[in-house]
């Protein structure tokens, strides 16, 4: 089996290429900021099944969420329509999709080329709306209060909170992955919106965790 990984040098891809390793799946293609359009265009046509995570959260122009989020998965889309064949599409998405600024906006528009896609297609097609993720290889001082929140307090630096009884979902990166490689032989129907495993916390709750150890 053929899976291409978009976005496969961020957080999320590339815990999901090692554990898809792990679990016996060799014939990986990673695609990444530095992959040309064709050389992308070549590996969803060959593709047995597509994890889609490439995107943009934090860009220097509010137009680079419509090009890296939505037009980049209309690509996608598109390329996997000439293919011909029904071949299943993840999308990662966010929580904040529900949201009318140029983030939310832009992955609400990704997540309706691809549920348009397996309308079309019939091919399986499955969106993750994802919370807070946290884990090995995150970012801090990127996009997780989290790894920010270890790494302060690590290096004995302040934590600084606004507001400590703000409510958060928080899910671990290894049951993300796990979640997501289950989805190659999944039974869910067209158009399932599957939702990762949440733990709900508060802001400050995660702080005095850490302050503990």
């Amino acid at each position: 089996m053929k899976i291409v990984v978009t976005g496969a040098k961020g957080f999320i891809g590339k815990n999901l290429c090692v554990m898809l390793r792990e679990h016996g799946y060799k014939d990986l293609i990673e695609i990444d900021r530095e992959t040309s359009r064709e050389q992308t265009s070549n590996a969803l046509a060959e593709a047995d099944f597509v994890y889609h995570l490439a995107g943009i959260n934090r860009p220097k122009t509010e137009a680079a969420f419509q090009e890296g989020n939505a037009d980049f998965t209309d690509f996608v889309v598109e390329q996997l329509k000439a293919s011909g064949r029904k071949i299943p599409l993840m999308v990662s998405s966010s929580i904040q999709a529900t949201q009318n600024h140029a983030y939310g906006l832009s992955k609400r528009s990704a997540e309706q080329s691809v549920e348009q896609y397996g309308q079309e297609s019939g091919a399986p097609f499955y969106i993750y709306r994802f919370p807070n993720v946290f884990g090995k290889w995150c970012r801090p001082n990127y996009n997780s209060f989290v790894a920010t929140f270890c790494y302060n307090t690590l290096n004995d630096l302040n934590i600084t909170i606004n507001n400590p009884k703000a409510p958060v979902t928080l899910v671990y990166i290894d049951d993300v992955c796990r979640s997501l490689i289950a989805l190659i032989d999944s039974t869910e129907p067209n158009g399932a919106k599957v939702v990762s495993p949440e733990y709900s916390t508060t802001v400050g709750a995660v702080a005095d965790l850490l302050r503990a150890f």
